[in-house]
C-alpha cells in the first residue's frame, strides 16, 4: 500500500505543480482610438456649421428671409428658420429640419431646396428652450437655438 500511496501522492503533486505553472489572463493590447474611428467609421466626428447657415425669427420676407432675427417667442407663436441656398447648397438639394425641446423630437420636416431660401416653421406648444437642427443630404449644416416663454 505504501507504493500506492507513493503514487497517488507524486500525481497530487504533479498536478499541483501543472496547476500554479499555468499561464495568467492575457494582457489586452493597446488600441489607438483616433485610428480605430476613423478606420470604422463609426465613431462621432465632428461637425463644422456656419453660424449664417440658418436664421430664426418671427417673420419673412417674399423670398423667404427672416426680416429680423428673434430668439425669444411666445407659446403658440409661429417661428421660422430660413436656410440661405449660399453655402454650397443648389437647388433639389434635401433639406430636413429637426425642432427638438426637452430631449425628444418635437417637429421634422423634409423639402428640396428651391429659391434663395428654404422656409420651416413651427408653432411650439410648449415653454422652454428649443433646439434646431438643419440637414443638408444627410449632413448637418445648422445649429439654432430659441426660447419660448
Amino acid at each position: 500500500m505504501t507504493s500506492t500511496l507513493r503514487i497517488a501522492g507524486s500525481a497530487l503533486l504533479l498536478l499541483a505543480l501543472v496547476a500554479c505553472n499555468r499561464q495568467g489572463p492575457e494582457v489586452p493590447k493597446a488600441v489607438d482610438d483616433n485610428k480605430t474611428v476613423q478606420d470604422q467609421g463609426d465613431g462621432v466626428q465632428s461637425v463644422m456649421v456656419s453660424p449664417d447657415a440658418a436664421k430664426v425669427g418671427a417673420e419673412v420676407d417674399g423670398r423667404g428671409e427672416i426680416i429680423t432675427e428673434v430668439r425669444t417667442f411666445e407659446v403658440g407663436q409661429k417661428v421660422y428658420i430660413s436656410v440661405p441656398a449660399k453655402f454650397g447648397r443648389k437647388s433639389g438639394d434635401k433639406l430636413e429640419i429637426f425642432w427638438f425641446h426637452d430631449g425628444r423630437s418635437r417637429h421634422e420636416e423634409l423639402k428640396p431646396m428651391s429659391g434663395a431660401f428654404a422656409v420651416f416653421e413651427h408653432i411650439p406648444a410648449e415653454a422652454g428652450t428649443y433646439n434646431v437642427e438643419v440637414d443638408a443630404n444627410g449632413q448637418p449644416i445648422a445649429l439654432v437655438q430659441f426660447e419660448v416663454k
